[in-house]
């Protein structure tokens, strides 16, 4: 290895966030709405942990920055521009800033949701 290069020595605590519970389910009563729980946030990005029951909705509404949302467990509808996609295990979405969208529980389901707000 050369002088240049990190090793896992050089690896502390502070240069990494290890996370965990982005998939856990709503277990709570959260009425129409779905629980919401922040997760991390850093200079550069927000995660928060959305958990559907069924049925749920989140309204449509906007994000002031770029958002990442991932499927985590279940099916979820994401609508943005007039289409409609399933959010579900291994797929995600990335919106602009102040674009209207809206998510719909098709089943009992999570997604994490990556705000990208820079420095």
């Amino acid at each position: 290895m050369s002088p240049s290069e990190p090793s896992l020595l050089d690896l502390t605590p502070t240069s990494y966030t290890y996370l965990t519970g982005l998939n856990a389910p709503n277990d709570g009563d959260t009425g129409a709405k779905p629980a919401i729980k922040k997760i991390n946030k850093s200079d550069t990005e927000t995660i928060v942990r959305l958990s559907f029951k069924a049925g749920q909705v989140m309204a449509e509404h906007m994000a002031v920055h770029p958002i990442v949302v991932l499927g985590q467990a279940g099916e979820i509808d994401f609508t943005v521009d007039g289409a409609t996609v399933r959010l579900e295990v291994g797929t995600a979405i990335r919106v602009e800033a102040r674009v209207p969208h809206s998510l719909t529980a098709v089943t009992d389901g999570t997604v994490a949701l990556i705000v990208v707000h820079g420095r």
